[in-house]
């Protein structure tokens, strides 16, 4: 990798976490307001934890895929099927690890309770419950995943289409 191929994916991956900030912004903010709303109508897990966080990274994907496809990757996008197509299956990828991760801080290494009991029952652990920490702490290895994933397979262009046509040599 040269020097400048190097000086861009840095800065590919700055323009990646500012928008992969506001990505987990619009998840996080989706999902715990879902959390909440929800929490209001059921104590199942499905519908008070995973289905929110479903369509929370719902949204921040679609931020993502606009912000990304336009600015981060802009050179590098395709603007074709297979684009879309590896985007969408990078981040179900991204989302089952999420997921996973969820369920792996909170139902097996059982977060949720330490949060609770580190910080005591209080108005704070109330509206950021342990549920929400092992949701922000799942978003935060998502996000890496996903950078990897967006950056090598989906927004990677080895050889660059030409602006314009090429023009035929004329005989003087």
């Amino acid at each position: 990798m040269s020097a400048s191929e190097g000086k861009k994916s840095f800065v590919q991956l700055l323009k990646f976490i500012l928008i992969g900030a506001s990505n987990t912004l619009i998840d996080l903010l989706v999902t715990f307001a879902l959390q909440k709303l929800f929490g209001l109508f059921s104590n199942a897990d499905f519908l008070t934890y995973y289905l929110p966080k479903a369509i929370g990274f719902s949204c921040g994907v679609a931020n993502s895929y606009f912000w990304n496809s336009r600015w981060t990757f802009r050179e590098e996008r395709r603007r074709d099927r297979r684009e879309i197509l590896l985007f969408i299956a990078v981040n179900l990828v991204t989302f089952a690890l999420s997921i996973g991760l969820m369920y792996l801080f909170k139902d097996v290494c059982k977060l949720d309770l330490w949060w609770v009991h580190t910080l005591g029952e209080n108005g704070f652990t109330r509206l950021f419950s342990g549920y929400f920490f092992c949701t922000v702490l799942a978003s935060g290895v998502a996000l890496l995943v996903n950078f990897a994933g967006n950056k090598l397979l989906v927004f990677n262009r080895k050889t660059k289409q030409p602006t314009e046509e090429p023009t035929e040599p004329t005989e003087d």
